[in-house]
């Protein structure tokens, strides 16, 4: 079987069962699950995935992230589907999610949280 390069980077301030339950998921479907601590939001998620011309940053602003943030990298669509779909039925619901592009690679971990909450504002009623 081949090696899976599917990573979740997982932010969740709270813990408990949701992490448990999500964390459940994944090891089910064979993909790597790496947590991001509240001293880690300062990092590039390029950094924080182990992505090669990413280095750590010293030092880094470490804002205090309200919502958990799931940031998935290396799923295909289908496999994509499949991980929403395992999540909706097992009740884990998590607000804000990203997938991984060229572009939010080099964008600090916090930074990809407040786009994602910003968007998720714009789009209620």
């Amino acid at each position: 079987m081949p090696v899976s390069r599917e990573t979740v980077l997982y932010y969740d301030p709270k813990g408990g069962g949701r992490t448990t339950a999500l964390k459940s998921i994944l090891v089910r479907m064979g993909a790597r699950i790496r947590n991001v601590a509240p001293d880690a939001v300062g990092q590039t998620v390029g950094f924080l995935l182990g992505r090669k011309g990413f280095d750590v940053r010293e030092q880094p602003e470490t804002p205090v992230l309200a919502e958990p943030v799931l940031v998935m990298d290396g799923f295909t669509d289908k496999r994509l589907e499949i991980l929403l779909r395992e999540m909706r039925q097992h009740g884990v619901s998590v607000p804000y999610k990203a997938v991984v592009t060229e572009t939010n690679l080099g964008w600090l971990f916090h930074q990809l949280y407040e786009e994602l909450a910003a968007e998720h504002e714009a789009m209620r009623p």
